[in-house]
């Protein structure tokens, strides 16, 4: 990887060196591609803040988003209106580098700033007034992030107004700055994503990336205070005036080229969201996932301008050449959509054979095998997409005079356009038509921006590429790819290519605003839920063990459970187990995704229709957002997040997340949190224990097959016999956990593996002192790499150091019941390394 980034970067700079025989050029390249590093590093950092900050459902990212990005828009358009007045351009783009590293450092204070005053809104309107509440998120993130992407935005034509003199120069600057721009975003994704964020968290990123501006800010400014525009004459400078008008182009055309490249802008980031949903149920939601997608429609994209800068000041007639691209981008658009269904086995192939070749590196594998797709299916339109903003570019700029302004609005249509072409995307288009249909309508709005451009442009003489055979070509091409697309049978995804293993049937397929739910059952009846292409839960006796046991374990040792809070509704089986206790009275539900809960009109028939249950009091919220904003106490909290190595659900395994929850547990209160003791090392399972028992000094912790659940309670834990004996009981609770073999109280008890002087002694034996935080995030960044780590790499130190003491935790017990239940605690953990090595069922 590192060989890929330097060869690209040193080529890049060569090019540019000999393209524009200036080292001042080559030297403000240079400082453009950090600059382009810096933003997309802050960009990935504050959408992980915000996202800890607001929480991070669909509208809380799309905010984020809206906002980073209308800053770019916002920035380039006032500059469009002041650039072509500034005689000190270069000198005024270092201060806002400098400004830029100075409001990134702000970011941080800002939101702290904000907190008091977001609980307040949060507890008020967050179901009474959601717009108020959602308005407010977006006046947060608007006063964090407006003023440094608003800079960002001006940057461009504050160096385009400098470095072109001349008309043939125009195109191919403009070119090259904006691709070397776009390099940088793509060595800062990759740079960000894969090293400095796992090395040094977001906190000290987001310094080194300050600082990079700061430097970048005081180089400009050091050259900028001894030049102005007019000392391009002597020297390295470029030559002398404004010279002659481009080229003749109507008021109707140029409206017509900011229109088409508003158009594009808007298919564009309409097209990444859709692949980014396509591709993310092949590869899983990793950071990693992410950060890959990102690079490869980035380096797309400069790669198109980098190229395209050669060509567009010797076009005569741009804006030909503009609509020919979105011709191109319209049939590879729809082509896309018929790639949707080929993906899923590429991938699958690619990974578990490059898994082989490589002796099981599953990791590098995986990485090496997402960049492969991510190209072979997103280069091509991704290419053509970047070829457009320097045909543009040229196109709408008829006086050199004007040469900044036109620049700043080609940007801040463009991005505006994608703005729009976010939102469409995920609200519209992936909820009502699914991927492949988004896919060809998406075609359809390239194809309309380029009509839309020959119908104003069509007084001219069509150049010879441009003749009406090419677009009607064009056009036959994107309806036979459309056809084919809209023929395919429908399919349901599995990471890694594993759905194929089995021809399952359909339950439910819905392609949400937030995230793809499938439910189906397998030809042995199991039935699969699946979330973004992740298998999350099944029916199987090992997965419903762990289900059931972690919704009456806290319940059985709790004197007196009413409150109930649970986070995550899954299959909902822990949520059915919860509801049959005649004590409890109230059960906040909190899931991040509707999609989830339409998804349980299917599973009626393994719930009894929990949905139903009048207990039940559903809040569609991220989990984390909702114990670190509500005011409202629980006996209980069962906290059931999907694996740490999906981007994101990190966040539930961090301390500061502990913290929070142990602000919302009444006295007496008891928390339960399941940890996958599966595809992840012993490494980041130690260090997911000893964040959870620094969090709880009383946890507990209990096994079942491939899975542990973390038990805390404020105070020591104990177990009071006569209680336990009464709720076993209860018919209902004796025949829940009789299913899943669980047939006395010490029986279940049996399951608990180590109470807190044994985790003590079992997390002494290492000098590794690593905790996951939220800066860190080191589950998310380290168990992508994990997939095929084993259960039994674990479960050896288990149990060297697994024991409890019954005359501790044990009170108003028998001298028998204490016996019964050590005697099923030696049997349980003889029976641990066996049951490893039996067929799953």
């Amino acid at each position: 990887m590192q060989i890929v980034l330097v060869t690209a970067v040193s080529e890049a700079f060569r090019w540019a060196r000999w393209r524009t025989s200036t080292g001042l050029v080559s030297l403000f390249c240079l400082l453009f591609f950090f600059s382009g590093t810096t933003s997309l590093i802050y960009q990935v950092a504050w959408v992980r803040s915000l996202s800890l900050f607001f929480g991070s459902d669909v509208y809380s990212a799309t905010i984020t988003l809206a906002v980073f990005m209308g800053g770019l828009a916002l920035g380039s358009w006032l500059a469009s209106h002041f650039v072509d007045t500034w005689t000190r351009p270069i000198a005024i783009y270092g201060l806002f580098e400098i400004a830029i590293g100075l409001a990134a450092l702000a970011v941080a204070p800002m939101l702290d700033w904000f907190h008091d005053s977001y609980r307040l809104i949060y507890n008020q309107h967050f179901e009474s007034a959601p717009w108020l509440y959602n308005g407010f998120r977006m006046v947060v993130a608007a006063s964090s992030l407006i003023v440094p992407t608003t800079l960002m935005g001006a940057t461009l034509p504050l160096l385009i107004r400098y470095f072109v003199r001349q008309a043939d120069q125009l195109g191919q600057r403009a070119g090259t700055f904006y691709a070397m721009n776009t390099l940088g975003a793509f060595c800062g994704t990759i740079v960000g994503g894969f090293v400095l964020l796992p090395m040094f968290g977001v906190s000290r990123t987001v310094a080194l990336a300050a600082s990079l501006n700061f430097a970048i800010g005081v180089v400009a400014l050091f050259i900028g205070v001894k030049r102005t525009s007019a000392l391009g004459l002597s020297g390295n400078a470029i030559a002398a005036s404004p010279g002659p008008a481009v080229h003749k182009i109507s008021e109707i055309e140029r409206r017509a080229v900011l229109a088409a490249i508003a158009l594009s802008g808007l298919a564009a980031l309409a097209l990444e969201v859709v692949w980014v949903r396509v591709l993310v149920q092949s590869f899983s939601a990793t950071v990693y996932a992410f950060a890959i997608m990102l690079a490869c429609f980035l380096f797309g994209i400069y790669y198109g301008s980098f190229k395209a800068s050669r060509y567009a000041d010797r076009s005569p007639l741009p804006a030909k050449t503009l609509s020919g691209l979105l011709i191109g981008l319209a049939v590879a658009s729809t082509f896309l959509a018929v790639c949707t269904y080929l993906v899923p086995y590429l991938f699958g192939m690619l990974v578990w054979s490059l898994t082989a070749i490589l002796k099981d590196a599953f990791g590098t594998a995986s990485v090496v095998a997402q960049f492969i797709v991510a190209s072979l299916v997103i280069l091509g339109p991704t290419i053509m997409l970047g070829a457009t903003f320097p045909f543009a570019v040229k196109a709408v700029t008829s006086d050199l005079e004007r040469r900044g302004s036109d620049t700043g609005k080609v940007y801040a249509v463009n991005t505006a356009g994608g703005i729009v072409g976010s939102l469409l995307a995920g609200f519209v288009f992936l909820p009502f038509l699914g991927a492949r249909l988004s896919l060809v309508l998406i075609g359809g709005l390239f194809a309309f921006a380029g009509l839309l451009l020959l119908h104003a442009l069509r007084s001219r003489a069509m150049p010879t590429t441009l003749r009406i055979p090419f677009v009607v070509a064009g056009l036959g091409a994107m309806a036979i790819f459309s056809a084919i697309s809209v023929a395919l049978p429908s399919q349901t995804v599995a990471n890694y290519g594993l759905q194929r293993s089995t021809q399952p049937q359909v339950l439910h397929h819905r392609e949400g605003v937030a995230h793809t739910v499938s439910v189906v059952r397998n030809d042995s009846g199991t039935i699969i839920m699946m979330v973004n292409g992740n298998v999350e839960a099944d029916t199987s006796l090992v997965q419903r063990r762990h289900f059931v046991l972690k919704a009456h374990l806290p319940l059985l040792l709790h004197p007196n459970p009413e409150q109930i809070g649970v986070v995550g509704l899954g299959l909902g089986i822990t949520l059915r187990s919860t509801t049959r206790y005649p004590t409890v009275r109230r059960v906040r539900l909190i899931e991040l995704t509707s999609d989830m809960v339409e998804a349980h009109q299917h599973l009626k028939e393994i719930t009894d229709d929990v949905m139903r249950n009048p207990k039940i009091h559903l809040r569609i919220d991220d989990g984390r957002n909702f114990m670190a904003m509500s005011d409202e106490q629980f006996d209980l909290i069962t906290a059931d997040p999907i694996h740490p190595r999906i981007t994101g659900v990190g966040f539930l395994y961090t301390r500061e997340y502990y913290e929070v929850i142990k602000a919302r547990l009444r006295p007496g209160g008891i928390v339960t949190q399941w940890m996958p003791m599966y595809s992840i090392s012993p490494r980041s399972f130690d260090t997911a224990f000893r964040t959870f028992a620094q969090a709880f000094p009383n946890a507990s912790f209990w096994y079942v097959r491939g899975h542990g659940l973390f038990v805390a309670t404020i105070e020591p834990m104990s177990v009071d016999c006569q209680n336990l004996a009464a709720e076993f009981a209860n018919p209902l609770v004796r025949e829940d956990l009789s299913s899943i073999q669980i047939n006395s109280p010490a029986q279940f008890l049996g399951h608990l593996l180590m109470d807190s002087d044994h985790i003590r002694s079992y997390l002494a034996r290492s000098a590794n002192d690593e905790v996951n935080t939220d800066d860190n995030a080191y589950l998310e960044y380290r168990t992508p790499f994990e997939f095929l780590g084993r259960t039994d790499a674990i479960i050896p130190d288990l149990i060297r150091h697994a024991g409890w003491s019954p005359e501790r935790i044990m009170r108003n017990c028998s001298a028998e019941q204490a016996a019964a239940a050590s005697d099923e605690f030696q049997k349980r953990l003889g029976r641990i390394p066996v049951e490893l090595t039996e067929p799953l069922r």
